[in-house]
């Protein structure tokens, strides 16, 4: 004992820097204990039902979303703290989540000068692109930067690159037949489609086709790096200075350190040169050409210099590159699994599709593949209850999506929620509700034909589909999603015969959030055979 003691050294023998560290860790422990008292008893969220660990750390919601079950689990446990605590739960220590249908369009509503909304500040970073406009916070910066682009997107530019989208489309289709059909070899379905959307989208927005429905077994590694940086999108969002510290590295090192990235790098290197020849050209750029880009559009808006900086528009052209690509293609994917698993809804559909295109070569165009009732059917349940199984929100997000009204309050039943709190509602507590969608699990499209209404009758049974979000902050590139959705699944299913391979619903049921729906892990995609 005694020799113990003597072993200790007496505090007047501590040297300077001891006595600096022992104090700051004595005082970040003192304002660790603070911040949790703060946030579980003082916070204006204190009185809000939810889990006390969820309230006091953000660390609740990092360790679903990053650790549990290999993460990607933080979606079913907001449901699962809906049915302990009831339709409005405080999920951590700055926002509310909302399990209420009638209540989305008070959440995702359109901004105004006295009601901005805006979007948290953790989400900028999720997709390492804080500076694009889906990623912008502030609702006024936000407004200008998406009207800026919107005219690229618009419902009648849109239409008139149907012929585009059909070339590439039908480049395809060729493959199927000549490369495919009969010969007994398998196609991932995701590639294809994924090839599909990025040639389209670079087509569109930049004018620069990439032709990788040409590749083989479409497997364009373009694609395949994007999936893997949303695949990352939740430690970014966590951890968002990492986006700022990779964004700074040089090219040639996070190559090194990512080799599979290599091609988005590569991309976003010919962006950057595209864009700088863009900017310094700008009086012979402005002038409109027969399709114009979205930096044409971006000019003609006339932004200011902040706006118009080459790492901001370079994240522009990779944010929008890397959602048409995420959304749209899982979205046919699973389209193509349900229609496929299901003979009846198969056969009805082919039947529809043979009697408005005789002639397989004459694919109908977009507005007019909209009149087709069963197609539509087909579509709206894909978007719909297929999105309940897998989850597919526009921007290849199933995570909830914060809105933050800044100045004023939000009135739900009983419960006055303070201004400049982050509020999130999600498709999937919306497309599961039992109440609007009976037995939503099951793939019925004839639940959209003719003119189907929601609980009561009230309103069509459409306001409930909410895949592309509401409000200021909806989904930029709908439009393109349904013209690809209409004319891809009519092209392809006019004209091929086509069966599963080794294919179950495991491979499309939503079973991990990875800021898009995914299935199991370990599932070998949606694959198919060309009869």
């Amino acid at each position: 004992m005694g020799d113990t003691a003597s072993s200790l050294l007496p505090l007047s023998s501590w040297s300077w820097p001891a006595y600096v560290v022992v104090g700051l860790v004595a005082y970040l422990i003192a304002q660790g204990v603070y911040l949790v008292i703060y946030r579980l008893y003082f916070h204006p969220l204190a009185k809000f039902p939810g889990p006390k660990l969820g309230a006091a750390t953000h660390w609740y919601e990092a360790y679903y979303d990053i650790f549990s079950q290999g993460g990607g689990q933080w979606t079913f446990q907001i449901r699962r703290l809906h049915e302990i605590y009831g339709p409005i739960v405080r999920i951590n220590p700055d926002e509310i989540h909302i399990d209420d249908v009638e209540y989305y369009d008070i959440v995702y509503c359109n901004s105004a000068p006295n009601r901005p909304i805006d979007k948290t500040e953790k989400f900028r970073y999720r997709f390492s692109v804080p500076e694009a406009t889906v990623q912008t916070g502030l609702a006024e910066v936000h407004r200008r930067r998406r009207a800026a682009i919107a005219p690229c997107f618009s419902k009648a530019r849109i239409r008139s690159r149907n012929d585009d989208l059909q070339v590439i489309i039908d480049g395809i289709s060729k493959r199927l037949s000549t490369e495919y059909a009969g010969t007994g070899k398998i196609i991932n379905v995701n590639f294809m489609w994924s090839a599909m959307a990025s040639d389209i989208i670079t087509e569109i927005a930049f004018a620069r086709p990439t032709d990788f429905s040409s590749a083989p077994d479409f497997t364009s590694p373009f694609a395949q790096a994007i999936t893997q940086a949303v695949n990352a999108s939740h430690v970014m969002t966590h951890f968002g200075f990492l986006v700022t510290m990779l964004n700074s590295l040089p090219d040639f090192i996070l190559a090194i350190m990512t080799p599979s990235f290599k091609p988005v790098l590569r991309f976003r290197k010919e962006m950057a040169q595209y864009i700088q020849s863009f900017l310094d050209k700008k009086e012979i750029a402005a002038k409109e050409p027969s399709q114009p880009t979205i930096f044409h559009d971006a000019l003609s808006a006339d932004l200011p210099e902040e706006d118009m900086t080459l790492s901001r528009l370079q994240q522009e052209a990779m944010a929008v590159n890397g959602g048409a690509v995420e959304t749209t293609s899982w979205a046919l994917t699973v389209a193509v699994f349900h229609i496929l698993n299901n003979p009846s809804i198969k056969s009805r559909l082919t039947a529809e599709l043979t009697e408005a295109m005789p002639d397989p070569a004459k694919i109908l165009h977009w507005n007019e593949l909209e009149d087709l009732p069963y197609l539509s059917a087909v579509i709206m349940e894909e978007m719909n209850s297929s999105i309940v199984l897998a989850l597919r929100l526009s921007f290849g997000s199933v995570q909830r999506l914060p809105r933050v009204n800044r100045l004023g309050t939000l009135q739900y039943k009983e419960w006055t929620i303070p201004p400049n709190t982050a509020v999130s509602m999600d498709a999937y507590h919306m497309h599961m509700n039992e109440t609007v969608f009976p037995n939503p699990t099951e793939f019925q499209p004839d639940r959209w034909l003719g003119d189907p209404k929601g609980p009561g009758g009230l309103r069509p049974l459409s306001s409930y589909m909410v895949s592309f979000s509401r409000g200021a902050r909806n989904c930029l590139g709908l439009n393109l999603a349904w013209m690809e959705l209409y004319v891809g699944l009519a092209t392809i299913f006019r004209r091929h015969e086509l069966k599963l391979f080794e294919t179950t619903r495991d491979d499309v049921d939503f079973i991990v959030d990875l800021a898009r729906p995914m299935p199991k892990w370990g599932s070998k995609g949606v694959r198919i055979l060309v009869n």
